[in-house]
């Protein structure tokens, strides 16, 4: 329990009320928070919500330019539909626990809201519960392998320090999902069709060229032999892509097997722009250890601003 918690928990003199409302079922839970910020909000003024702007960084505009951003995102998901990839147009909010139910992100990081929500703060686990959903209603099958993309404004709860660091961004994902058939063959479908996608995006529309960097995860019983299996497919079908290795932080719990980071390159500089990786997320929803699932995606207010430095 935080300090923060702890004093409040003191100050209303009653240890036991996180208990107790945990207590309550999520519709009580819900009405009792909804008539709170009623409450709350009926003490407030236009001259309230001015000052609660000027300290608020979540409301805070981005100063990327709106018809630069939105043009890319049309370039990104037009490119994806060309690649015969599914596109979506998410809701701005998430299913409460989207993302920490996966063990990915701490609630704390995450802007809780009410109605059973959250704020989106990660589009690739959203399309994955899509895509999960739709198998499990059996109104799509991924056999073969499906491809979706799709973009979407995210917050985040963590600080960010510095300029040009918001608590918002644009992100651009791809989330592809299929069936383990045996030789990692699945594992290398998925790998293939989404550096297949950058590579194309990169020179076709950026002039620039794609570099590679893999790193090794846990996550598979024969993490070597994967790790091994996943370099020789992308040596393989890109031999003249650069492709370099990083095997720090072996264990890190977000991916499977494989991370990759992808890097733009101009004649002038190398940036990273995105990352992605193999996760269990579809897996856990469906009770299937047959399932696979490929992400990745590239954050979109930071492919402006390195672009127009190329």
């Amino acid at each position: 329990m935080s300090k923060i918690l702890q004093r409040i928990l003191q100050e209303i003199d009653d240890q036991k009320m996180i208990e107790k409302l945990l207590s309550l079922s999520k519709a009580d839970l819900n009405s009792l928070l909804l008539e709170l910020f009623e409450k709350q909000t009926d003490k407030m003024t236009p001259v309230d919500i001015l000052k609660a702007y000027q300290v608020n960084r979540f409301s805070k505009p981005s100063d990327i330019d709106p018809v630069k951003f939105h043009a890319l995102e049309a370039q990104l998901l037009t490119a994806a539909q060309k690649m015969n990839m599914q596109t979506v147009l998410l809701s701005p909010s998430a299913p409460l626990g989207s993302c920490s139910a996966f063990g990915c992100v701490d609630q704390y990081n995450v802007v809780s809201a009410l109605r059973g929500t959250e704020t989106l703060s990660d589009p690739s686990n959203m399309v994955a519960i899509i895509i999960a959903d739709r198998i499990k209603r059996r109104i799509e099958s991924n056999t073969p392998p499906v491809h979706y993309a799709t973009t979407g404004r995210v917050v985040r709860a963590q600080a960010f320090s510095g300029k040009g660091f918001f608590a918002h961004f644009g992100l651009f994902c791809m989330v592809s999902s299929g069936k383990d058939t045996g030789s990692y063959s699945c594992e290398k479908q998925l790998l293939m069709k989404h550096l297949q996608f950058y590579k194309e995006l990169l020179k076709e529309h950026f002039n620039a060229t794609l570099s590679i960097v893999l790193r090794k995860r846990g996550g598979y019983t024969d993490g070597d032999g994967f790790f091994d299996k996943m370099t020789e497919v992308v040596q393989t079908s890109f031999p003249d892509t650069p492709l370099s290795f990083d095997y720090d932080d072996v264990d890190n719990k977000y991916y499977q097997g494989i991370n990759f980071q992808i890097y733009m390159e101009t004649e002038h500089e190398k940036m990273m722009i995105g990352d992605g990786g193999f996760v269990d997320w579809i897996g856990q929803m469906l009770g299937s250890k047959k399932e696979r699932c490929l992400i990745s995606g590239v954050g979109l207010d930071r492919f402006l601003l390195l672009s127009a430095k190329s």
